[in-house]
């Protein structure tokens, strides 16, 4: 029987997968996690005056979050830490994740795991991806997702 690895640090992310108002959170695997990548995206309109001077009306500044794993395998029993496999993230996505849900970003700044005070974001999946690399008697995955703030 294996035990899953208990990180010091946590994982760096979280779904809410509830479809109550009280949150059930559900981390995602770091096994083979590639960089987490916090971008942002800027709404806003910009127009070219008759004078040639520019004016832009600012909206707001949403955060997109995208990360992807490596041989990810398909369930969360076999994974290191015991976070979600491929085939859970997969049937999240077709299910809940079709709307808006809540994550929660774990920076653990001071080297211990945050995440029980991490404030949730509400997104959306932008992209996702499943690429079946290797089969056997359990397959792995390459998963990329990318997250959209509402």
């Amino acid at each position: 029987m294996t035990y899953p690895l208990v990180l010091p640090k946590g994982s760096v992310l979280y779904f809410d997968t509830s479809t109550t108002s009280v949150p059930t959170w559900q981390k995602m695997s770091e096994h083979n996690r590639q960089e987490f990548l916090i971008a942002n995206n800027r709404i806003e309109q910009s127009v070219r005056m008759a004078n040639g001077t520019l004016r832009k009306y600012y909206v707001a500044d949403k955060k997109i979050y995208t990360t992807s794993w490596a041989m990810l395998p398909s369930t969360t029993a076999v994974t290191v830490d015991g976070g979600w496999g491929a085939m859970d993230l997969k049937s999240f996505y077709e299910g809940i994740g079709k709307g808006a849900f809540k994550i929660k970003i774990n920076y653990s700044t001071n080297g211990t795991d945050q995440s029980a005070t991490a404030t949730p974001i509400l997104v959306m999946f932008k992209e996702c991806s499943f690429n079946l690399v290797k089969r056997g008697i359990e397959a792995h995955w390459n998963v990329s997702i990318s997250l959209e703030e509402v």
